[in-house]
């Protein structure tokens, strides 16, 4: 206990540093006064584990790059990686930040054509305990723009929010986009209304670095054709299916 407790003091001053230098406006070089005109690459980051153990000292990082608006895949890529800081809950990102960079350094190898200009997370941003989510990490280290998507609400003590509630306010009212999750007049995220007409879940959208919470919010809905917006989906795809391959002793290095 003594030791994680000093971990977890030395990730949260270190959180608090990285949430100093995070931009919450929009800072992306691509247009919003035409539906982001300029935008052509939109990037999506997702890990997946062996089994789907979070305690796993192995996991799989995958990085999607997609073109905007067709949402064709242009970059897919998935590679196994050692995981050696623990899972402690509100500080997922120091588990997993070296699995990004990895993956973000590859990319910048291999492709630097392809750079991404916003890259989403299957993750929070500010919808975060501290409003320093995954998304907010990845996009204050790697300085790229970021937004934070997760599939699950995370619970926040103070918000207003509740799944089960907000699954049945967007199942009852077909019209319905978005709703915001709050303290008070504090907006930590935003509920969307999944594309597809048989999705009733929401996804929970929230701005990482350099990208307003309207940004993140359209720029999530452009992206989406299922529940999920494309480059997370395909990313998730791709990294559930080598971790399954990882464990049926089948995993390409080089897939």
């Amino acid at each position: 206990m003594a030791a994680e407790r000093d971990i977890t003091e030395s990730w949260s001053r270190l959180q608090v540093e990285l949430s100093a230098r995070r931009i919450a406006e929009d800072r992306v070089d691509f247009s919003t006064s035409a539906p982001f005109a300029g935008l052509r690459l939109v990037g999506g980051v997702d890990i997946s584990y062996p089994r789907g153990d979070e305690g796993s000292d192995t996991a799989v990082v995958a990085l999607t790059v997609l073109a905007f608006p067709s949402l064709d895949v242009l970059y897919a890529h998935s590679e196994a990686v050692a995981i050696t800081a623990p899972y402690i809950p509100g500080f997922l990102a120091f588990r997993e930040s070296a699995a990004y960079r990895a993956a973000f350094d590859r990319l910048r190898r291999s492709h630097p054509e392809l750079w991404p200009q916003v890259v989403m997370v299957d993750g929070n941003g500010t919808l975060h305990p501290r409003r320093f989510g995954s998304a907010c990490h990845v996009g204050v280290e790697m300085d790229v723009p970021t937004i934070g998507v997760a599939k699950n609400l995370l619970h926040i003590k103070g918000t207003d929010a509740d799944a089960k509630q907000l699954k049945r306010l967007f199942a009852e009212d077909p019209e319905l986009q978005e709703a915001p999750i709050s303290a008070g007049s504090e907006i930590y995220g935003v509920a969307v209304a999944p594309a597809g007409e048989s999705a009733k879940n929401p996804i929970f959208v929230s701005p990482g670095h350099r990208v307003s919470m309207r940004t993140a919010v359209e720029l999530a809905r452009c992206c989406s054709v299922h529940r999920v917006p494309e480059p997370i989906r395909v990313a998730d795809l791709r990294s559930r299916e080598v971790a399954r391959q990882m464990e049926q002793g089948l995993f390409d290095s080089e897939a």
